[in-house]
Parts: C-alpha cells; sequence; structure tokens
C-alpha cells in the first residue's frame, strides 16, 4: 500500500489528496507494513535553496546523531526537481549546520530507518531557515507540481476534480 505521510495538517491540505499526520517530528508515524510504499511530502527549510524550489532528497543527515543515511533518487533528471542533501533536525533550524546548499528538516531521518518496500520524499523549500516565512509560506503550484510527479512515477492516480 502506498502510505502518503505529511507532518503538518496545511500540507496535506495542500496537497489535495488522502493522507497520513505523522506530526512534526515524525511523533505520530502510523504501523508501516514492510510492503508499504512511504511517500513524504512537505516543507523544509532550505540554505543556497531558493523557496518554491521542489527537493528530492539523495541523502539524510541526523543533526542529533550524525549518521548519514543514502536515499534512492525516484525523479533524477526530471525537469524542475533538483536532487539535494536533506538535514533532519528535532527543533527548527535557523542557522547552517553545515556549508554549502542543503535543506532541513524534523522527519525525514526517522522515515529512512522504517523497514519498507520504497521510500520516496518530496520536499518543497518554504524558507532560508525563518520559521516566520516558513509559517507565512504557500505555493499551489508547486503542489500541483508534486502531484504530477506522483502521478507519473505511478504511486497515485487523480480524479477528475483533483487534476
Amino acid at each position: 500500500m502506498t502510505r502518503l505521510l505529511v507532518a503538518m495538517e496545511r500540507e496535506g491540505e495542500a496537497l489535495a489528496l488522502p493522507f497520513e499526520l505523522i506530526g512534526i517530528g515524525a511523533d505520530s508515524v502510523p504501523s508501516i507494513a514492510l510492503d508499504d510504499i512511504i511517500v513524504n511530502v512537505g516543507y523544509c527549510g532550505g540554505d543556497g535553496i531558493a523557496p518554491g524550489t521542489i527537493v528530492e532528497p539523495q541523502a539524510v543527515i541526523d543533526a542529533e546523531t550524525g549518521e548519514w543515511i543514502d536515499l534512492p533518487l525516484h525523479f533524477d533528471g526530471v525537469e524542475g526537481v533538483a536532487p539535494a542533501l536533506c538535514i533532519t533536525s528535532p527543533t527548527f533550524v535557523t542557522t547552517p549546520l553545515m556549508t554549502g546548499p542543503a535543506v532541513y528538516d524534523m522527519e525525514l531521518a526517522k522515515l529512512a530507518r522504517i523497514p519498507c518496500k520504497a521510500l520516496y520524499t518530496l520536499k518543497i523549500v518554504s524558507d532560508n531557515l525563518n520559521e516566520g516565512d516558513c509559517e507565512d509560506f504557500s505555493d499551489e503550484a508547486a503542489w500541483a507540481r508534486i502531484r504530477e510527479l506522483l502521478v507519473s512515477a505511478g504511486l497515485i492516480q487523480l480524479s477528475a476534480a483533483q487534476r
């Protein structure tokens, strides 16, 4: 089964598809079966990456442990999707934790450790490490593009009303 996981209600509403809310920090992840496909979409902060950019993390670093987890790229070379390094922190990051472009979230490292059939992750950069900008950010075109990408990957089907 394909599981669409989002951290915040407003991400799920913007996605406009059935979703499961996992909470900021992935504190409420449902039970995942080995044959489930996890699809994590949502906002992230960016350093050196412009707000509105859709990124697919190629790896995630757990900011607490330093663990590096390589991630498969499912959208490599797809127009409008940039590969990026993601750093997962337990708190909102306001200053870069490394040199060079990266995105920051609060869930991906936890999700990357869950045994499952596949993990797909697409993030929309909402801010340049500014929590106020993150809260105010909205980009319907980016969410529409994410829906298109999920359809093209065969992960979801859209009804005429959802297109």
